[in-house]
Parts: C-alpha cells; sequence; structure tokens
C-alpha cells in the first residue's frame, strides 16, 4: 500500500519526460500557393524547429492545381525565407516521378499540353534545388531514392503517386538521415505539405485519424 502511495505522489508531482514532436500538417490536393498561404498559422501554431517542406506534385501533375514552376519555386522561396526568419531549419524534398501508366488512367494526355508528366516533376524539383541552394537548407533527394528503389509501382506507390507505407518508410528515412543525431527534448519537428505528408494511400481522405504508416508517423518512430 505505501509503495502504491508513493508511485503516485512521484506520477503526480514529478514531470513527464520532455518528448520530441512531429506534427503532421499535410493538406490534400494542396499546391505550394495555397500551402504558402497556410504556413503563417502553421508556424504560429506549432512553433517548429525544423519544418520539411514537401510540395510541388500537385503543381505538376494535377490539372486542377497547375502552377508555372517559376511560381513553384516562388513559393517554396517565400515559405523558406519565412521559416527561417522565425529561427527554424528548413528540409526541401525533391517530388519522385509517378508511375505514368497509371497517373495517365486518371488524367487525360492533352492536359499536359506540349509539357508531359515527367518534363513538369523535373522542372519544379529544379526550382526545389534552386531555392535549397540559394537558401542553405536541407535536401532530401527522394526522387532519387525512389528510382533507386524501383520507382513508383507497386510495391511502393497505391497509384502511381501516392506511397504505400513501404514508400512512405523510404521517405522517413530519408527525412531522419537530415535531421541531427541527437535532438533535445522538447523538439519540434513540422512536416509541411499537401496528401503526400498526409498520407493519402494509407490514410482516408477528410482529416481522418492519422495511421502508424503515414510518413510523419513512421519518422516519429524513428526519433528518441
Amino acid at each position: 500500500m505505501l509503495m502504491r502511495l508513493l508511485l503516485l505522489f512521484f506520477v503526480s508531482v514529478w514531470p513527464l519526460a520532455a518528448q520530441i514532436n512531429v506534427i503532421n500538417d499535410g493538406f490534400p490536393g494542396a499546391n505550394t500557393a495555397e500551402l504558402d498561404s497556410r504556413l503563417d498559422e502553421a508556424l504560429t501554431r506549432f512553433r517548429p524547429n525544423y519544418v520539411v517542406i514537401f510540395a510541388g506534385a500537385n503543381d505538376a501533375l494535377n490539372e486542377k492545381k497547375f502552377l508555372p514552376a517559376q511560381k513553384s519555386g516562388d513559393h517554396l522561396d517565400a515559405m523558406t525565407r519565412r521559416i527561417q526568419a522565425r529561427g527554424a531549419q528548413v528540409i526541401l524534398v525533391t517530388v519522385h516521378d509517378p508511375d505514368l501508366i497509371r497517373l495517365m488512367a486518371r488524367h487525360k494526355p492533352e492536359i499536359y499540353g506540349n509539357q508531359p508528366p515527367l518534363q513538369r516533376v523535373e522542372a519544379v524539383n529544379a526550382q526545389v534545388l534552386r531555392v535549397a541552394k540559394t537558401e542553405h537548407t536541407k535536401l532530401v533527394q527522394f526522387a532519387t531514392i525512389l528510382s533507386k528503389a524501383g520507382g513508383a509501382n507497386s510495391r511502393l506507390s497505391t497509384d502511381g503517386v501516392h506511397l504505400t507505407a513501404a514508400g512512405y518508410s523510404l521517405l522517413a528515412a530519408a527525412v531522419r538521415a537530415q535531421l541531427p543525431n541527437r535532438l533535445p527534448a522538447d523538439t519540434t519537428v513540422l512536416c509541411f505539405g499537401d496528401s503526400l505528408t498526409y498520407g493519402i494511400g494509407v490514410r482516408p481522405p477528410n482529416g481522418a485519424v492519422e495511421t502508424s504508416a503515414t510518413y510523419p508517423a513512421q519518422l516519429r518512430a524513428l526519433l528518441p
């Protein structure tokens, strides 16, 4: 009885160990312009130490959200500068090539005009690389990583764009590699992006509870 009372006492007065927070702030269907408009609210709400920006797939592949690559780069640049002004570090992520067969089963070829999907992705990634270089951010070359693993095939991608748990695992590991080996307690990592951050493919849409298979959830599991 005495031991139980002592245990209850220490639990009530001893502060819980601080934890590293990984926030999934992904918005399905968002392009870089829409994410740019959401960023300040996220920075104020979460006060992150690190922000992972994985964006641009909709700019390149979703005809409802097309943006010229230069505009995508402008938004990535603006977001990066504002994050850095808040004292946080930025990690940018390149967009992987889609599986064209499965992509084109959902999109008509003519919507891409004279710039086919892979060229559009390449143009967006050129902007990601430019911003990473000029703003001195960390960079996850996820396009290369996924390509070396076999590309957006049925093992790694549910529909040719969004990822399976195995695909998101590759992304989580690549992001983890860009973070310090040891992070202080109370560090907050904000994963900011579109449906690939939200976790479409392993998580139902419309604000469903996050599953353990999304890349932010898998990143959380890789941290102490």
